[in-house]
Order: structure tokens, then sequence, then C-alpha cells
């Protein structure tokens, strides 16, 4: 499945003292397996640009494409892009609404008018594939769980749509360490098993750990679009916008810096611990 974004622009309350231009000529084409983390300032046009990937906002001028067809265009069934491209919002845990776990995970399902068998398998994957249990959590109420909890929930009512691809606007906020890492895991994992995952995120040590692509926001445009180990070697262009870098990087700035030969190219841990390691060995022959 591919979704394109062909030149989109989307204005916000057009024609009124308030009007606001989001984005602005944005092409992005998503390709089927990866894993793209959409990065930038806060108001730089990444929310945005994810809420028109599912249709929830339709663009002031551009298209958006699903396999080459525009999902705007008179005909085209709405149910079927929300079933294809899921998408959880920041804070997703602040919409649920019903009185147990399994019927709030249900309601999407049921929407597309499935028979009740079907709903019932749908949830129970739904929470297996978020990590809890179905005996345990199916009738309790979602508003007795921690907020780690609430969050998954919330993210097994969009995995029981069996989507395609699923776009996440900063799934792991406000959540404490333990939460976001089993989080971070979760999406991790989904990616595995073969969903195309979007994921907005100001982290860039997250960027760094799961993405295959980045795409960084600035002022409603696309800045730097490309694998993150091409991204990150632009550090100080990244600060300028107002973006941090992994922390690994920071330390290779800082080893160079000292006149250590550290790899210019290192972002992730393992990496940096393996380079280290070199460095090491080298020095000890020396």
């Amino acid at each position: 499945m591919q979704v394109t974004l062909d030149h989109v622009t989307h204005t916000y309350q057009p024609g009124s003292p308030f009007q606001a231009t989001a984005i602005q000529d944005v092409s992005l084409t998503i390709q089927s397996g990866e894993f793209l983390a959409l990065i930038g300032h806060t108001g730089s046009g990444k929310s945005t640009l994810a809420q028109h990937i599912n249709g929830l906002l339709k663009p002031t001028d551009g298209k958006v494409l699903i396999d080459g067809r525009d999902i705007h265009e008179k005909g085209f069934d709405k149910k079927e892009i929300r079933r294809r491209v899921g998408l959880v919002f920041q804070y997703p845990e602040h919409q649920l609404f019903e009185e147990s776990v399994a019927k709030d995970i249900a309601f999407g399902p049921k929407n597309l008018g499935l028979p009740q068998a079907e709903i019932d398998e749908r949830v129970k994957e739904a929470l297996e594939n978020v990590g809890l249990s179905y005996e345990e959590f199916a009738e309790k109420s979602p508003f007795e769980l921690s907020g780690g909890q609430m969050r998954r929930v919330a993210m097994a009512g969009v995995l029981a749509m069996r989507p395609e691809i699923l776009v996440l606007d900063e799934p792991a906020a406000g959540l404490d360490p333990q939460s976001r890492e089993e989080m971070l895991s979760l999406i991790a994992g989904l990616h595995q098993k073969g969903t195309t995952i979007v994921m907005v995120s100001h982290a860039m040590d997250d960027v760094a750990r799961f993405a295959t692509r980045a795409v960084v926001m600035e002022k409603g445009t696309i800045a730097m679009d490309g694998k993150p180990e091409e991204i990150f070697r632009h550090a100080a262009r990244l600060q300028e916008m107002g973006l941090d870098v992994p922390s690994i990087c920071r330390l290779g700035l800082a080893l160079r810096e000292a006149g250590i030969d550290f790899p210019e190219d290192i972002f992730r841990e393992a990496d940096a611990e393996k380079a280290l390691i070199q460095l090491w060995k080298g020095a000890e022959k020396c």
C-alpha cells in the first residue's frame, strides 16, 4: 500500500482573521513497510501532515492518493481509508468512552458492520497485540487502568480495524519511563510484523532507534528527507531549527572535539558500543 501527498497545502480557517497555513506544497510518498518518523519543532506542520494521511483533514490544495487514487474524489469509500490507515492521536486515552475495555475496542469494527463473532475475534487479537490479557482486561472499565494501560487500550481500538498503516502522534508522550519503553517496543514489534509505521516525534533517540526514514518539517514544508544516518549528519542545521540530535551524536561530537577519531555516521547505542570497543582495542595496541 502506497500513500502519496501530491503538492498538499492546508490552511486553517481560510478567509477569516485567524487564517493560518499549516503545511505548504508538501509532496511525500510513504512506501509499504516503512517506519517513517515525522520530526519538527512545535508548529512545523507535522501533526497536520499526519492527519492528511488517513483523510481526517482535506487539503486546501493538492491531493492525497492511496495506491494512485485520490481519497477525496467523489465515490471514494471513507470507511475503506479509515480501515486501511489507522490514526492514534497524542494522548489517545482521552478518547476512551465505553463502559468496558472490550466495548471500546469493538467500536470501530462494529461500525464496519462486521458480524459479532468477528468483532469478538478482533477484540481478543487487538488486546493480545498490545500485550494485555483478554481474560483480565476485557470487562474492566478503561478508567480503572493505569495511564500506560489506557493508552494500550486506545491503540488496540485502532488495531482492531487491522490497518495496513499506523499513524501515531507522539505515542510515548507523558508516559513514565517503563511505560514509554513498553509502548515503543510494541510499535517496533508491529512494524516487524509488517505494519507500515508513521510516527510523529520530537525524541531523536527514538527516531535513531526505530525509524528507517525521517522527514524533517520546518515552517510547513519538508526541510529534509532521508535515512536517519543522513539526517543526523546535519546536526548544526537541526539545531538551527530548534531540534536536538540523538545523545550518541552529541557523544561523538564531544569525542571528535577531544581528538578521538569517532566515526561521524554513528547514532545508535549498539553501533557506538562497537566503535568504542574498537577504539579501545586500538589504543591498547599502541
